[in-house]
């Protein structure tokens, strides 16, 4: 594109980064795993029960098969594959890097979905992350993949899928929230791009050294109050840099319930699997679960009003 001069003034932004680095950056993290799907001809793949929704429905939209998998209360896979399987592994909440170590040892042909593991480097013989479930963009993800796909690909536009993040920053979060609602939509349509101009800029604007830091202060605070009362064994590996905080407790739903109406928004990840497919830890974790927020925009101030109502 030919640069313009003149005219008037646009988004300053600081893009002094280089977050995207030697990656294939798309517009989204369900894009990248059609991305491999298709560079690497993959007509079956192994895929666990407990992962969201969109993936089978990604899977299936490529015509390839699906063997179903269940997890134990480690997120490790109860079968065992065959070693030339196309194994996709979810990095669950962004603590499971030991896991991912493993299973690449044992599996050549495993796919690691680290859209809640951000920082987690490449393992596996592909790898994908979310960029916008860690940082105010409007789309994109980075993939790792050797293999690069033998077919034109058009640059995404996000103009139209920002109006989430500017209502955020200028009112509070509700007021945007049908918004966001409405740009996922938007953008869970669109086919296989590159992330846009728009959120490539911000995304390199932003020091994501600086988000790790924080992220793992807030983690740790939290761990170091909770650990006792937290049926999930956590115990952070040197790549892990959680998305959240996993709390898993006896009625976790009513923990939930009470901190939204605190306006501490917590997530229930994937609450549209039907039940009947989930063993009875998936069961249990997919109910009890509370995703408690960790990320570079709280202070440790913040996190203590979350301890507060929790206690």
């Amino acid at each position: 594109m030919e640069k313009e001069i003149g005219g008037y003034l646009g988004l300053e932004l600081n893009s002094k980064y280089d977050n995207i680095g030697s990656s294939i950056a798309l517009n989204s993290a369900r894009n990248c795993l059609r991305y491999i799907i298709k560079a690497y001809k993959i007509k079956e793949i192994c895929v666990p029960y407990y992962i969201c929704p969109v993936v089978y429905q990604v899977i299936k939209k490529e015509r390839c098969k699906i063997n179903y998998y269940h997890i134990d209360n480690k997120f490790m896979p109860i079968a065992a594959f065959n070693r030339d399987a196309f194994v996709l592994y979810a990095n669950y909440f962004g603590i499971c890097a030991k896991n991912v170590k493993t299973l690449a040892k044992k599996y050549k042909n495993l796919i690691v979905d680290n859209a809640q593991a951000f920082y987690m480097p490449k393992c596996g013989f592909a790898s994908f992350n979310s960029i916008r479930k860690f940082f105010g963009v409007a789309d994109g993800a980075l993939l790792y993949s050797d293999k690069k796909l033998n077919r034109q690909i058009k640059e995404s536009v996000s103009y139209d899928k920002i109006s989430h993040l500017l209502k955020r920053l200028d009112i509070n979060a509700t007021f945007g929230y049908t918004d966001f609602r409405k740009n996922s939509e938007l953008l869970a349509k669109e086919p296989i791009k590159y992330i846009s101009n728009l959120s490539k800029a911000i995304f390199n604007s932003i020091d994501i050294e600086q988000a790790r830091k924080i992220r793992l202060k807030n983690f740790k605070y939290l761990h170091k109050q909770l650990f006792k009362t937290n049926k999930l064994t956590v115990k952070l590996e040197k790549n892990d840099v959680p998305m959240i905080y996993p709390y898993l407790v006896e009625k976790g739903q009513e923990l939930r319930n009470k901190l939204i109406k605190e306006k501490i928004y917590v997530a229930q990840y994937w609450g549209t699997i039907t039940d009947r497919s989930l063993n009875y830890n998936e069961k249990y974790i997919l109910k009890n679960l509370v995703a408690i927020p960790i990320d570079q925009r709280y202070s440790l101030e913040d996190i203590k009003k979350i301890m507060d109502v929790i206690l």
